[in-house]
């Protein structure tokens, strides 16, 4: 009996983690908050994937005089509303900011996988560009962990080259094999099981150090905690020895993702931008108070699907 249980659990993590969407994608659909709960001032964001995909995503307009638009790819739990925390703080220092949920995640329908989230952050990046909102400032990438190595791969694309004028990636990983490998490792359950699960996960020609030098001349900055417990820190550095100049590596104190709780750190990303040319100094008319209607929906937090605070899927959560 106790085989025959074994070979069940097993088998149902074999099914639950075949491909990369059981490893890499753990999205969730309901909200813990919205913008607003938060003091920030926003509207909602509709994208039509060609696939007749619904995709969504929320515009934080800048405060003030804007410096710039900030495009945030999160990580791979959850939702916006739970990474929302990383960039609530942006608007503040004049940056737009501009968050999507993938397939699969909050609003956005379908099921996760990396060819069709790949497919999600080109068709924002292609809105942000065609949006009418950007006028001639900087546009920043943002992208923390599995964000950012979606991110660099979109970017390092030739179509991409002049769109976006700065990157920062925090607690992204070199490589999906290498990262799961590492993940499973630490499973009694599951680390027997890595040969088997290995094979069907993207392989080194996706890996995002494969395409991280693709990102030059845009200035690099990589960030990366040393007590990171989900993505380990040699994996932020092998991505950093990737890339190509121009290039920082920073390295954090603290747990996954969680650099942008620490002023001191927000303060060293603004420096960044500032040195790197991605923070707009002259004063200009701020063009996200009049932005161009382009797939917009209004939100009524009535309306806010959920209620129950989501529990965070720190095990897998990159």
């Amino acid at each position: 009996m106790a085989m025959v249980l074994r070979l069940i659990v097993i088998g149902w993590l074999l099914m639950s983690l075949a491909g990369c969407s059981g490893v890499f994608f753990y999205p969730a659909q309901p909200w813990a908050q919205n913008p607003a709960r938060q003091g920030l001032a926003y509207q909602d964001v509709v994208l039509i994937h060609p696939e007749g995909l619904r995709l969504h995503g929320w515009w934080l307009p800048a405060r003030g005089q804007t410096r710039g638009t900030v495009y945030f790819l999160h990580g791979n739990a959850e939702n916006i509303s739970t990474h929302l925390i990383n960039v609530q703080w942006l608007p503040e220092r004049g940056y737009n900011v501009f968050l999507l949920d993938y397939r699969g995640y909050g609003l956005s329908e379908g099921d996760p996988d990396l060819a069709g989230a790949l497919a999600d952050v080109q068709l924002g990046l292609d809105w942000l560009n065609a949006s009418g909102r950007l006028g001639d400032q900087p546009v920043v990438l943002f992208g923390q962990s599995l964000g950012g190595a979606l991110g660099t791969s979109v970017l390092a694309r030739e179509d991409n080259r002049g769109r976006v004028d700065c990157v920062m990636l925090e607690a992204t990983f070199a490589s999906y094999r290498g990262i799961a490998r590492d993940v499973m490792g630490r499973s009694w359950l599951l680390w027997p099981l890595q040969w088997l699960v290995t094979p069907t996960l993207p392989g080194p020609e996706q890996d995002p150090e494969h395409h991280v030098a693709g990102l030059a001349p845009r200035p690099l900055l990589l960030l990366h905690s040393k007590e990171d417990p989900v993505i380990p820190f040699q994996q932020g550095r092998r991505l950093f020895a990737a890339a190509a100049q121009p290039k920082t590596f920073q390295a954090l104190n603290g747990g996954h993702a969680r650099g942008t709780r620490d002023p001191a750190v927000r303060d060293r990303m603004m420096a960044f931008l500032r040195g790197a040319g991605c923070m707009e100094s002259v004063p200009r008319e701020d063009v996200s108070q009049t932005p161009r209607p382009v797939a917009d929906e209004p939100h009524s937090p009535a309306t806010e699907p959920g209620g129950a605070r989501l529990t965070p899927v720190e095990a897998y959560r990159f």
